[in-house]
């Protein structure tokens, strides 16, 4: 969780920069919803794998699947609200996640490869 967060941290600080150099800092609060989305999302998938294994293979896969839904629709709630803003605050709402999930997998990679 560490490294996560110093991770997230250094992201903040280098996206974060190149928006105040151009003259776009408002555009920081997308980014930071974007990361709580990102959260949210990987919360519900952790969850759900952590309560899948302990049903039987049908369960876990309709607890999986409920899941899936359940994340895609809150991805899609957060996206089109921030579309209906702009497009600016939408692709920052979608770079927030898409650095946050990548960031993600990258150290659960890295932590499972290591083993």
């Amino acid at each position: 969780m560490k490294r996560f967060i110093i991770g997230l941290g250094v992201i903040t600080l280098a996206v974060g920069s190149m928006l105040v150099a151009n003259g776009t800092a408002e555009l920081i609060g997308a980014l930071f919803i974007g990361f709580i989305t990102g959260l949210v999302f990987l919360g519900n998938m952790s969850m759900r794998l952590w309560h899948s294994a302990q049903f039987s293979a049908g369960r876990a896969k309709r607890q999986m699947l409920w899941g899936l839904v359940l994340r895609l629709l809150v991805l899609f709630v957060v996206l089109f609200a921030a579309i209906q803003i702009s497009t600016q605050v939408f692709s920052m709402v979608a770079l927030g996640f898409v650095l946050c999930y990548a960031w993600a997998m990258v150290l659960m990679i890295r932590m499972n490869s290591a083993k």
